[in-house]
């Protein structure tokens, strides 16, 4: 759960996990608090002077930090018996797979198609933008790898 709250008027309303976070944030307000989906577990708290100033990095350091949390079982490590090789190799249906598409001049981009639609296909960069290509600009190879081709 994200909560985007002013930590001082607001902290008697924030959920256990963001209230158990708010030190990690510092003085700041407001403050984003990241917490377990049901709010009783606090993962980080994100003064949002972190987020406006350099949201990448903010999004970098947050990601890192949830390599380690369930977060749909109370915060609880994963099995430590799972080891990287137990691991699925596809993806789950929420994330995207990103691969690396070349154009007719042999420039890449990393990005996962995720619409074709009226001769274009719209691309899911990595930092969360998203564009729409003409396909006819795709390399013979790229083309191959679009759904439906």
């Amino acid at each position: 759960m994200v909560v985007f709250a002013n930590s001082r008027t607001d902290f008697g309303n924030l959920p256990a996990g963001a209230r158990e976070v708010r030190a990690k944030g510092g003085n700041t307000i407001p403050m984003v608090f990241v917490t377990t989906a049901d709010g009783r577990k606090g993962i980080d708290a994100i003064p949002y002077t972190a987020l406006k100033n350099d949201m990448r990095k903010s999004v970098r350091t947050l990601r890192a930090t949830l390599e380690n949390v369930d977060v749909l079982n109370g915060g609880a490590e994963p099995d430590s018996k799972t080891t990287e090789d137990d691991a699925p190799t596809t993806p789950a249906a929420d994330q995207p797979e990103f691969t690396e598409w070349k154009n007719t001049a042999g420039r890449a981009i990393e990005a996962a198609a995720r619409e074709v639609k009226g001769g274009k296909v719209l691309f899911l960069l990595p930092n969360g933008k998203t564009i729409w290509y003409d396909i006819s600009n795709l390399s013979k190879e790229s083309r191959k790898k679009l759904p439906g081709e």
